[in-house]
């Protein structure tokens, strides 16, 4: 389903996110900071598209028991 494509694109990009932080915290790597910065506007980006979906997804549901 699209929802959980969505939710797995997220948490892929939470997990790059963090090793990433993780470079900047330990080494003080920059790029690494440019990409965390970057996946975290992915990721901004995606919640505006799963909330959409969980939403669509939960209306499909109460029609099916409204009939």
């Amino acid at each position: 389903k699209k929802v959980m494509e969505t939710l797995n694109k997220i948490k892929v990009l939470i997990e790059k996110m963090s090793v990433d932080t993780q470079k900047v915290f330990d080494k003080g790597n920059r790029s690494a900071s440019i990409r965390a910065r970057k996946y975290a506007q992915e990721v901004k980006q995606l919640i505006g598209v799963y909330r959409k979906e969980i939403l669509e997804e939960i209306k499909k549901h109460d029609d099916e028991f409204s009939d």
